[in-house]
């Protein structure tokens, strides 16, 4: 027997147990390359869920200083902060709604409510449009002024409750 001949017979010989090995070697690996995908998916959901709460904590405020500032319009008859102060409630309403929708973090009802308080605006608006200026500014908003403040209402809690969960993983999977 050579020694090539002794070396081709180590290599048939020594061949299974390697090609093993790298097998187990290359399993080990995809195992953690999954582990390391579904983590970066993890972080990835908890992101988006951190921005869209953060971006809702920031609305809400916000939509608050809309309901105050159109009372104060109304009070002093300024019917053009009325009609800005109903386009602003439509505009950040709608975008609330997207955010609490897409975060599933309302009831169904909460999500009508608000929907209700931009088409009541729009209405409002219309009405503004049309007045010629001679309008009972009180009267004219009643309507709208009672469906925002049943949003701002309900949203004080929603707010209160994201801002707590803001800092922490939600549990409720």
């Amino acid at each position: 027997m050579n020694v090539l001949d002794l070396i081709g017979h180590v290599a048939d010989i020594s061949a299974v147990p390697i090609a093993i090995i790298g097998f187990g070697v290359t399993y080990n690996q995809v195992k953690k390359t999954r582990k390391a995908a579904e983590a970066a998916e993890s972080a990835a959901r908890n992101s988006q869920k951190a921005i869209g709460r953060s971006s809702l904590l920031g609305l809400i405020p916000q939509l608050q200083r809309v309901e105050e500032e159109l009372d104060r319009a109304i009070r002093s008859g300024s019917e053009p902060v009325v009609a800005s102060s109903l386009q602003s409630w439509r505009w950040q309403a709608g975008q609330v709604r997207g955010l609490l929708q897409v975060g599933k973090l309302a009831r169904r009802e909460l999500l009508v409510d608000i929907q209700d308080s931009v088409s009541a605006a729009s209405q409002a608006q219309i009405e503004l449009s049309g007045s010629g200026g001679d309008l009972n500014l009180a009267a004219a908003t009643k309507d709208v002024r009672d469906a925002i403040a049943k949003v701002t209402n309900e949203l004080g809690a929603i707010a209160t409750v994201q801002g707590i969960q803001a800092g922490g993983v939600d549990d409720a999977r």
